[in-house]
């Protein structure tokens, strides 16, 4: 049965006993919450907005999220990579799920949008190491993404202001353009870049 069609009845039931009963009837109507998917980020993708938008990736585990925006004229964008390097990757449909790739890409695309490569700024997040492995830092996908898109950005000549890498926990970040803020979630724990 539908909502509207659930509501239809709860309304009838309320007008059946309105006479029966003489205390008050409340009907708890459910909390609905809607999220934009527009603005979700999805694993290999990368999205740009203009302000007020906000943008998203959801569970970050070893996948990175570079954050990078153009404050003059409140634009940004936000890639969600999970590996690190095109050139090592097999898929060469889907650029933008490596980390070095996803960058230029955004880039070029936020400066066809009007950003000055000069102007850009960045933050990044992500790259935990959610298996344990033996001391073998070529299994360590979340270092090594991070550390790909640190070379991407420091090629694009773009300054890195701040960063939360590494670790063993996930993370969901929320990226806000105009201001440059990047808020990060792992679990009940909130910290902003």
């Amino acid at each position: 049965m539908e909502y509207s069609d659930q509501m239809d009845s709860v309304r009838s039931c309320e007008r059946a006993l309105t006479g029966a009963i003489q205390t008050p009837i409340s009907v708890v109507r459910p909390k609905v919450n809607y999220l934009d998917k527009d603005l979700i980020v999805g694993v290999g993708e990368y999205k740009i907005v203009s302000s007020p938008l906000e943008l998203m990736c959801i569970g970050l585990g070893s996948c990175v999220g570079i954050a990078i925006w153009d404050s003059r004229i409140d634009l940004g964008g936000l890639a969600h990579a999970m590996l690190p390097a095109y050139d090592e990757g097999k898929d060469k449909v889907n650029a933008s799920k490596y980390a070095d790739s996803a960058t230029f890409l955004m880039v070029d695309e936020m400066v066809d949008m009007g950003a000055s490569r000069s102007n850009l700024k960045a933050k990044l997040a992500g790259g935990a190491q959610m298996f344990s492995f033996s001391s073998n830092d070529t299994l360590n996908i979340g270092q090594r993404n991070a550390e790909s898109a640190k070379a991407a950005l420091k090629k694009e000549r773009i300054p890195l202001l701040a960063e939360e890498v590494g670790g063993n926990k996930g993370r969901t970040i929320f990226f806000t353009p105009k201001e440059g803020v990047v808020r990060i979630q792992k679990g009940s724990e909130i910290t902003y870049l």
